[in-house]
């Protein structure tokens, strides 16, 4: 039986690779040999810690997930075998390991067909984002941070030093935790590898891979050197996950994932771009993604595969915050190694022969599904430019609607369009929602919570408009942790011209929900071309 089980996780968390070209071998490790990850249902758990005599290397908040340290001589199979046993423990996974084995191509070209073709790499002129068109509109704001999960980005790159995010609570070089949030002098930043306040590239074959996506994000623009980011002014939060595993690969363990996902969540983050991935599925990594709140564009992978059938994790994780991106080339075709799916991956991008920043101040090109992301987290950062009061679901909803059609085998059908996405936030949605409390939003378990809902029909004309409330819980819930649920609706309401009549709802909190936990709750109206949600956030007091 422990042999089968062996086969069973090598099965799933072996090939785990970093998803610019690449295949990580057989012979790497699958995960750490003496360390689990844990999400107990109670918040007492030491005495079921202690029943392995395992040691907690840490807590991490957002996901209420332990990151345990096993005794001397017992294996990861079997202390995941005797914890599953346990009724106290929701579930306990291996601490997997994410690889790099990258293939650059060498060859440089000036020209950035991705944001603007017109032919002069031999694609398809207007087989690009649009980019030229949105920058129209705006260029962005240094007012939103994008965080990039990735090998560390190169600080003083001159196309990338002026975007650097800098942490206004903290004071360089002082020793000390100037803003309280457990991590000291993390002026740029955090190395989650190697526990260090340098987020500078990891080196060996981890290459200068951060510092190409962090530089598709938003490499400075309009500054005479260099190239261009989709956004030209943000700050970009460089998290470097990845490290040098046996000295020669490069790999990410998922402790140092939910650690990063945990260091943007609490500092407000709201876009996080992920071009990693592969592997099976791993209820930790997604708990903590579904608890960041943030939209997490995430790479489908370069198997070449159909997500729908083989699904790709974390790009398959069936959360509503996570947006999965496939790559296409300069003539808009999907790119030969994309990863797909008409269920499982979102949107698609241009991911072939990408040029971007490199280490030493330099540019190279790569290609990837690790490429394609970054465009997709660059465009989100414009669409809070335009409107920093957007919530992740309008988000992504702008940037799938906003696509160009080339009926490629992804959920939206197309390649991204930034300018026609950018376009839906020059005019007031057909029909706008409004959510509003009644009463205080700190909230004890059992209240009953009640709160006022209005739709504003902004045209001339009567319209049809399908319109629900939902509920999205984090963690705290139980058994209910990430769930959406359904309040009210879906209906299609018939909605004249004008504001309509304000609608009081209730729902009663289930008892027992963790104190400290938040969930908030959305009114959303999607009227034929549009979108819009408002949302209120409550909190679980003693």
């Amino acid at each position: 039986m422990k042999t089968k089980f062996l086969i069973f996780l090598l099965t799933i968390f072996s090939g785990l690779i970093f998803t610019g070209t690449a295949s990580a071998g057989n012979s790497q490790l699958a995960y750490a040999p003496d360390e689990v990850l844990v999400k107990y249902k109670e918040t007492t758990t030491a005495a079921v810690a202690n029943n392995i005599n395992a040691t907690t290397i840490k807590y991490f908040k957002q996901s209420k997930i332990y990151h345990l340290k096993l005794p001397k001589g017992m294996s990861v199979e079997a202390a995941i075998s005797l914890l599953q046993q346990d009724p106290k423990v929701a579930y306990a996974v291996p601490n997997n390991i994410y690889y790099l084995n990258q293939l650059p191509n060498d060859t440089f070209f000036t020209q950035m067909w991705g944001l603007n073709n017109t032919g002069q790499t031999g694609g398809t002129s207007g087989a690009d984002i649009s980019a030229a068109l949105a920058w129209d509109i705006t260029t962005g704001s240094s007012g939103v941070v994008v965080a990039v999960l990735d090998t560390g980005m190169e600080l003083n790159h001159a196309d990338l030093a002026a975007n650097l995010w800098v942490n206004p609570g903290e004071i360089a070089g002082n020793g000390i935790d100037d803003d309280g949030n457990g991590f000291i002098d993390d002026v740029n930043g955090w190395n989650f590898a190697n526990n260090s306040n340098d987020p500078s590239p990891t080196g060996g074959s981890c290459g200068g891979h951060g510092t190409h996506t962090a530089g598709t994000v938003g490499a400075v623009g309009n500054n005479g050197i260099g190239v261009s980011g989709v956004s030209w002014t943000v700050q970009i939060m460089p998290l470097n996950i990845f490290t040098l595993i046996n000295g020669t690969s490069c790999g990410a363990f998922s402790s140092d994932i939910l650690a990063a996902i945990g260091y943007y969540t609490m500092m407000n983050v709201r876009i996080s771009s992920n071009s990693y991935g592969g592997g099976g599925y791993n209820q930790a990594v997604s708990d903590a993604i579904m608890a960041s709140n943030s939209l997490f564009v995430v790479a489908a992978g370069n198997d070449g595969l159909d997500n729908d059938t083989t699904p790709s994790y974390p790009s398959s994780y069936p959360l509503i915050n996570i947006l999965s991106v496939a790559a296409t080339d300069a003539n808009d075709l999907l790119a030969s190694f994309s990863n797909f799916g008409t269920l499982s991956t979102d949107i698609a991008a241009p991911g072939v022969s990408i040029l971007s920043t490199g280490v030493n101040s330099t540019y190279t090109i790569k290609s990837g599904t690790s490429m394609s992301t970054p465009h997709v987290a660059g465009a989100a950062a414009l669409l809070l430019a335009q409107d920093p009061n957007l919530t992740i679901q309008e988000m992504k909803w702008r940037l799938m609607n906003g696509v160009d059609n080339l009926a490629l085998p992804v959920a939206s059908g197309g390649r991204m369009n930034i300018f026609t996405s950018l376009q839906y936030g020059q005019s007031l949605p057909d029909v706008s929602v409004t959510m509003t409390p009644v009463g205080s939003t700190d909230i004890r378990g059992g209240d009953i919570i009640y709160y006022q809902i209005q739709f504003t029909n902004n045209t001339a004309n009567t319209i049809n408009a399908a319109s629900m409330v939902y509920l999205q819980t984090v963690t705290g819930f139980g058994s209910l942790d990430g769930a959406t649920l359904i309040l009210a609706g879906p209906i299609t309401l018939s909605l004249p011209p004008g504001i309509s009549p304000v609608s009081t709802l209730g729902w009663a909190l289930p008892s027992g929900v963790a104190i400290g936990s938040s969930f908030s709750l959305y009114g959303v109206t999607t009227p034929g071309s549009s979108f819009d949600e408002d949302k209120i956030t409550y909190t679980i007091v003693p």
